[in-house]
């Protein structure tokens, strides 16, 4: 099984075990209206995104007022994105639909989508409105995104991947310039050095097969295998690369066996030999799954974590919290607490704007865990 397909898989199961939902505020449960939608400029940063639940659909789906992508920024502002492809039905009648891609930049003042008009992808800033259109051609007759977004580094960058393929073929955008290249068929993108045209590639391991890093340097390239294990727990999930180092949270067990993603090392890489280092990451003792997601600076990587919450609070989805890891010490410290007004619909739930200053809200307390996996 390819590690994109199981690590998609693996959210869903894993929020659907434990319960995705997000309280909503009883304003929001009573008038069901929507935020206002995103203006034309001056936004602000944006931190985070995500698709609700509507209350009152039978499926509970992203319908009615909850079809649009719900966009936070950093003072607290929420938006709707009518122009980007939230939740589309499918015209299958055993079919529910499925949703739009969306990316937020690193520093949060780019969003990447499909727009609904005509399913281009475009990359709209913010501050200006200013709105590239990338050269990417949208499957026909696809129902939601048949990809998913993410920039790279600043966000001159954009990597389109292909969800619905075991061995996608990435295409990798020079935003500004309106340019794309396709990357080689089985590898997915982690990193592209914008001043030397340095490309980390990673070919994702799976429940039974090894994975490996790419390091391209022009017409070079130099392949390395990734370990299996680390100590004794599988290798899997998602990674981050920069500047030839990539990191990678291990869970606790294989996702064959109930999941349990409770990351137990924080595995830091060479992509250029393969060797491996590793720690304990000092999260909290209540966070069921934490992703990598990138790079902050020289010694810490950014993860996307859910937490189990104490007495009968609802648990927080994967990307309600948001931590700094030092790869040299496993030591912790939350960039931001995410919440929202609604119940988020399955792992749609977008982070960003992690780089900049912004204001952290309380940690909260610590729940007992409760059990994971297979036991």
């Amino acid at each position: 099984m390819n590690l994109t397909t199981c690590l998609r898989a693996a959210s869903v199961i894993t929020l659907a075990a434990l319960g995705s939902a997000v309280p909503a505020s009883p304003a929001t449960a009573a008038t069901g209206a929507a935020p206002p939608a995103l203006p034309d400029s001056g936004a602000g940063r944006a931190t985070f995104a995500y698709l609700c639940v509507n209350p009152k659909d039978r499926d509970s789906i992203p319908s009615g007022p909850c079809q649009s992508w719900r966009l936070v920024t950093a003072d607290g502002q929420r938006f709707t994105v009518p122009d980007a492809l939230g939740w589309e039905k499918s015209k299958n009648p055993d079919e529910l639909g499925e949703s739009g891609a969306l990316a937020i930049s690193p520093d949060g003042t780019r969003i990447a989508y499909q727009r609904a008009a005509d399913d281009a992808v475009v990359v709209r800033d913010l501050a200006s409105a200013q709105t590239w259109t990338i050269p990417y051609r949208v499957p026909r007759d696809s129902v939601g995104s048949p990809f998913t977004l993410r920039f790279v580094r600043d966000g001159s960058g954009l990597a389109i991947t292909p969800a619905d393929t075991d061995v996608p073929s990435v295409t990798f955008a020079d935003v500004t310039a309106g340019t794309t290249r396709r990357l080689p068929k089985g590898w997915t993108l982690l990193d592209a050095d914008p001043e030397t045209g340095r490309l980390t590639l990673l070919k994702p391991p799976g429940l039974s097969d090894r994975g490996a890093f790419r390091t391209v340097d022009g017409t070079r390239g130099t392949t390395v295998k990734i370990p299996t294990h680390a100590h004794k727990h599988l290798i899997w999930g998602a990674f981050a690369a920069r500047d030839g180092r990539a990191a990678n949270l291990v869970p606790k067990q294989a996702p064959a066996c109930g999941p349990d993603m409770t990351p137990v090392w924080l595995a830091a890489f060479s992509t250029r030999t393969g060797k491996m280092t590793t720690v304990k990451p000092r999260l909290p003792a209540d966070v069921y799954q934490a992703d990598v997601i990138d790079w902050l600076n020289d010694e810490e990587i950014v993860a996307a974590a859910g937490r189990e919450r104490p007495g009968k609070a609802a648990t927080k989805p994967v990307g309600s919290y948001v931590y700094a890891l030092n790869v040299s010490t496993g030591a912790a410290r939350l960039l931001a607490t995410l919440s929202t007004p609604e119940q988020v619909y399955g792992d749609r739930l977008i982070v960003g704007g992690y780089v900049g200053p912004r204001t952290v809200a309380a940690a909260g307390k610590t729940a007992k865990p409760s059990p994971r996996g297979c036991g």
